[in-house]
């Protein structure tokens, strides 16, 4: 089974891609997260923008030709005009900002500056993002209108760079061509599982804030407990088939890319389906257990795309071996590159809610004052939660949509209330956050705010919060 590059940019996995330097160096920073997207290009994931089918034998032309876009006019060979290349599909043109933390496989920006402080041993007061705006391979382009395109070097650097992968055991190279390796999955395992005691395994909690407190008190042997959490769970016990965890926990240990038939109680069908997907993690969330899978969904059976099947509701499960004829053959495709839970966990922090295969959208809300500085201020709600500073910071977002003339209408009307308050006296806060479509789970939260919180855009999202505030008041007054 082929190995799948898909981590993040961690500071512990770039200080691993240049060892025994300092990162707190533009040069080294840079170098090392060239290595990390070159890496993601040669080993990737079919769905990373970057990613490269250059098969297992390349050499470094056919990386570039692949890589680049434009390549005949920008990227043959490098000089001054080369910098003149602003498409912004060519990674040439994304600055080491946009790498860490606006790209695929983003980390969140504060709790890697902070890791980066600690790394570097920095002072607590260092100002990262300025060390981060300061880089640029010629602080004197004219043409450069943005710092930090890393891959805007010579080509020198870049046929440097694939030498160095192969010095850290990533690649082999005969002198012309580059090949892949396939025992590379152990050069680097994160500080989570090399850490890790086999015989006490921790179970990760989802949210950096809190996933160290279990820790904390673990060590309570011959003490009184002191540390419980209470977590919503609406299953049943007797709905729950325990004997379905140890098998899929048996079907992983047995096969970490396994393929399964599932009988499936549809509760939006009324009836038993039958499915056959790859499964690859089970997650709790809000309330109940689901096995995230791709393959057939429950009501598109000729359709392949991702799916959180409850665990309550599969009836039977049965493993397939992938050369099993009743596999789509969309899905079998899926076996050279099997997904893995990191690439879930990525969606999830991309938008809220648990369906992170649906669509993905904007909100814009408005906060009451007083509620916002006791509750939302300096809260963590999810990766994309971000308050506008002021009334110029939400015109500039709103500039960069392509938004209808209703749309437009609409925010500008708000605009112009924020605009005609007190900046020494606010009324209200505003914040945007980026999540799924039709996702219920975001629906519950924004309830959950009730009349602390309103939704102004998009519209059918703001429409649906009124409608839903019209019948809960109907209920009351009857």
């Amino acid at each position: 089974m082929e190995f799948i590059f898909e981590y993040s940019p961690t500071v512990d996995l770039l200080s691993h891609l240049v060892p025994r330097q300092s990162l707190s160096s533009p040069i080294c920073l840079s170098k090392a997260v060239r290595l990390w997207v070159m890496l993601r290009s040669i080993y990737g994931h079919e769905s990373d923008p970057v990613y490269c089918d250059l098969g297992h034998s390349f050499t470094s032309l056919e990386w570039r030709n692949a890589f680049f876009t434009d390549v005949a006019d920008f990227h043959q060979q490098f000089d001054g005009n080369s910098l003149e290349h602003l498409n912004p599909n060519c990674p040439c043109n994304q600055t080491i900002h946009y790498w860490l933390f606006e790209g695929y496989l983003r980390e969140e920006e504060q709790k890697w500056y902070q890791d980066f402080i600690n790394a570097c041993c920095l002072n607590d007061d260092a100002s990262v993002a300025s060390f981060l705006q300061s880089l640029t391979w010629n602080s004197k382009a004219p043409a450069n209108p943005k710092k930090n395109r890393i891959f805007a070097c010579v080509g020198r650097t870049l046929k440097n760079n694939l030498k160095d992968l192969v010095k850290l055991g990533y690649l082999d190279h005969d002198g012309k061509n580059y090949y892949q390796k396939e025992d590379i999955a152990k050069l680097y395992q994160p500080p989570e599982i090399r850490n890790s005691d086999k015989k006490n395994i921790v179970i990760p909690i989802i949210h950096e804030d809190l996933s160290e407190v279990p820790g904390i008190f673990q060590e309570t042997e011959g003490e009184t407990q002191r540390f419980f959490m209470h977590v919503d769970y609406a299953v049943a016990r007797k709905d729950l088939d325990s004997d379905l965890l140890y098998q899929f926990k048996e079907i992983w240990q047995k096969n970490p890319f396994p393929v399964v038939k599932l009988k499936y109680d549809s509760a939006s069908l009324h009836r038993l389906t039958e499915r056959i997907i790859h499964p690859v993690c089970i997650y709790y969330y809000q309330r109940a257990l689901y096995l995230c899978g791709y393959g057939q969904t429950p009501k598109h059976r000729n359709k392949i795309d991702w799916y959180n099947y409850r665990l309550d509701r599969i009836r039977h499960c049965e493993t397939l071996d992938w050369s099993d004829d009743a596999i789509p053959t969309l899905l079998k495709d899926q076996e050279k590159k099997p997904f893995t839970p990191h690439y879930i966990d990525q969606q999830l922090r991309q938008a809220l809610g648990f369906d992170f295969y649906k669509p993905q959208k904007t909100m814009i809300l408005r906060f009451n004052q007083e509620f916002s500085e006791k509750y939302i201020d300096e809260s963590f709600r999810h990766e994309t939660f971000t308050k506008f500073s002021h009334p110029k910071a939400l015109a500039s977002w709103q500039k960069k949509q392509a938004l209808s003339a209703t749309e437009n209408q609409q925010l500008n009307k708000y605009l112009e209330q924020w605009q005609s308050t007190d900046s020494n006296n606010p009324t209200h806060s505003y914040y945007r956050m980026d999540y799924r479509v039709d996702d219920n789970n975001v629906i519950m939260r924004l309830r959950a705010w009730g009349p602390n919180v309103e939704v102004l855009f998009p519209l059918r999202l703001r429409q649906r919060m009124a409608d839903d505030s019209k019948t809960m008041t109907t209920l009351y007054q009857s």
